[in-house]
């Protein structure tokens, strides 16, 4: 008999948001070297990590509920960046813009800043990346942000969100830069179009990053995992695709992040799709995914050779993953196409 799936109530979808949101916050924003600080649609601070507070000489205690263009804009630029924030919240795209900022109430840097909306439950919040700047300039500059700046500034959201996991958890960070420079190769041989490819980039970069939210018992275990644990981790692809949901730059990867465990015979998780109904990029995914964690030492076991991985995937083929693509794959294993030297 097939068990119904609990459909879960309003109030824990929103407790499960609000676990997820501040999880992202506290394991990973507050280990990034850049001043991080994120302030509700009213401008008040809710979290700022530890190289803002440290830079800026702000308690946490009293800056926590303060509006944070009187705690740290000089005053003879408030004005305009009380603007800008407007802007922001208006258009709700990403921003660029250095001003002058005070330290211990004293002007001391400027700082330039990417503001970046954020979406949690029905409500938006906005995540200010700043970052030191020499300038010249001593008044407010707001930057032309161009289609090719915001690449930009995607990208170093992005790669600030991957360093940041390296210091959370640096083998999984470790497996998702091997996964991505796999993949990589893999879609190319596919001819998936460029712009597929830098989507399916970032998507092997964070799909793991749900696992923010697994019990670091259960995550790191070492012996087999009991049918509650295993329940628990078979939720990181939701939890994933909960925490990209906050970025609207990192809308397009969800359905990637959602499916890279979902089996080709449909016997997969979270959702149960099967055949071609699994996007593309996640049976990519699924692929290089197993052979990267066969092949890769681990704190419990010494890596599979090749020749061990290939015949544990083939095993797999048309049940956990896609038969053409894991042909293509392990073909491309054989001729040393996929090695150590694609990673860089």
């Amino acid at each position: 008999m097939k068990r119904t799936k609990k459909k879960l109530t309003r109030k824990e979808k929103e407790d499960r948001s609000a676990v997820l949101w501040w999880l992202f916050f506290e394991k990973l924003l507050e280990k990034v070297e850049a001043f991080i600080m994120v302030t509700d649609s009213s401008g008040r601070i809710v979290f700022a990590n530890s190289s803002c507070l440290d830079s800026f000489s702000l308690p946490e205690k009293a800056v926590m509920g303060k509006d944070w263009i009187k705690s740290i804009i000089a005053e003879s630029e408030r004005n305009a960046i009380s603007k800008i924030f407007s802007d922001i919240k208006r258009k709700k795209m990403l921003m660029r813009f250095d001003a002058p900022v005070m330290i211990a109430k004293r002007l001391e840097k400027r700082i330039c800043w990417s503001a970046i909306p954020l979406k949690e439950r029905r409500r938006y919040f906005y995540m200010f990346i700043g970052r030191e700047r020499t300038c010249s300039a001593k008044r407010v500059n707001v930057h032309n942000v161009t289609p090719l700046k915001l690449n930009e500034a995607y990208r170093e959201a992005i790669d600030m969100f991957f360093k940041a996991s390296i210091s959370n958890d640096p083998d999984t960070a470790k497996h998702a830069h091997r996964v991505m420079a796999f993949a990589v190769a893999l879609a190319k041989r596919l001819k998936i179009s460029k712009k597929r490819i830098e989507r399916l980039k970032v998507a092997c970069l964070l799909h793991d990053i749900g696992k923010i939210a697994v019990d670091e018992k259960i995550l790191y275990k070492k012996g087999k995992l009991t049918r509650k644990e295993f329940a628990q981790i078979k939720r990181h692809p939701i939890w994933g695709a909960d925490v990209a949901k906050l970025f609207y730059f990192l809308r397009d990867i969800i359905p990637i992040m959602m499916s890279h465990h979902e089996n080709y015979n449909g016997s997969g998780y979270p959702a149960g799709l099967k055949g071609d109904a699994i996007p593309l990029e996640a049976r990519l995914l699924s692929v290089v995914d197993i052979y990267e964690a066969l092949t890769a030492d681990r704190p419990y076991r010494k890596g599979f050779s090749r020749e061990e991985a290939i015949a544990i995937i083939r095993e797999e083929r048309g049940w956990k993953l896609d038969p053409k693509i894991t042909d293509i794959f392990l073909e491309m294993v054989k001729k040393n196409k996929i090695k150590e030297e694609n990673i860089g």
